[in-house]
């Protein structure tokens, strides 16, 4: 369903550009405006059915489905050596983003929306089977049973783990429509909301463990995702923005990688709501001090 809606939006999405575009030019527009910007983000999932399969630590295969699955986002706690370092600042979930104005009152962009995701310790109504010993149920099972699952309950907990920890990277692009509110007299200053639709490919790097054998992913491409996003932003000293944006949509996953390239695998679809704050810098001759004057460069993301 999730897919389904993805391709719809899709198709409006680029309608929309089109149009926008057809008449920009058809009225003579152009403009060689654009905007670059860096934020950080805090992310909410809803519940999400996961199914895992592979073949864990006994040999056995396993193929289990956990039902209305529970998850948090990873923020890093703020430190000046990891938020200031060059090598560690994109640890963080971070957004990067960068646009260009193509009418008046419109941009497009892309850009990467650095998400994390981890499965709670939590019991889980469960479907599937696995090796009884993989699942440490030895003292309830004969060597060799394979535990069953319908509709029963599972701990998920010490042993087993899935976290897309390296990233469940929303590469998204959008098209925006920006509203200004306010401006200084000579344009110093300005503020104005947005709002956004956008839709992108998602990149997961999944950190798994399956009965205590753990295997790191390196970034693969998972699916596919949508959203709307709105926000409120603050033009400082013609070049300088900063912004505050809250962004919703959902994702499908259906190729997460578990224990590397292979028979094994997972999937899921996941709605999520994130808040993202960023600091931002225009670029283009439309944005150089001219005195008083009236233009609307209000680059959104």
């Amino acid at each position: 369903m999730i897919f389904r809606r993805s391709v719809v939006i899709c198709g409006c999405c680029l309608g929309t550009f089109f149009a926008g575009a057809a008449q920009a030019n058809g009225q003579g527009f152009s403009s060689d405006e654009w905007y670059v910007s860096w934020g950080y983000n805090r992310s909410a999932y809803t519940v999400s059915d996961v199914q895992m399969w592979g073949t864990g630590p006994s040999g056995e295969a396993f193929d289990v489905t956990l039902q209305d699955a529970q998850a948090n986002d990873m923020p890093e706690r703020f430190q000046a050596k990891v938020y200031f370092h060059p090598g560690l600042f994109t640890i963080p979930q971070f957004n990067a983003r960068f646009g260009k104005r193509i009418a008046p009152n419109f941009w497009v962009s892309a850009g990467w929306d650095h998400m994390k995701y981890k499965l709670k310790k939590q019991w889980a109504v469960a479907d599937g089977y696995a090796a009884a010993s993989d699942m440490g149920l030895d003292d309830e099972f004969p060597a060799g049973t394979i535990a069953e699952w319908n509709g029963d309950s599972l701990w998920w907990g010490q042993g087993f783990n899935l976290e897309h920890s390296d990233g469940m990277n929303f590469v998204r692009f959008s098209l925006e429509h920006q509203t200004d509110l306010w401006r200084s007299v000579n344009d110093q200053f300005m503020l104005s909301v947005f709002e956004a639709v956008g839709l992108g490919v998602v990149v997961c790097s999944t950190d798994f463990t399956w009965a205590g054998q753990r295997q790191k992913n390196a970034q693969h491409l998972s699916g596919l995702g949508f959203g709307v996003h709105a926000g409120l932003r603050m033009q400082v000293h013609r070049r300088f923005f900063i912004q505050a944006t809250g962004h919703a949509g959902g994702v499908t996953l259906p190729w997460i990688r578990l224990q590397g390239p292979g028979d094994s695998g997972a999937k899921q679809r996941i709605g999520f709501a994130e808040a993202a704050f960023a600091v931002g810098y225009l670029i283009g001759t439309d944005h150089k001090s001219k005195g008083k004057r009236s233009c609307s460069t209000c680059p959104t993301w």
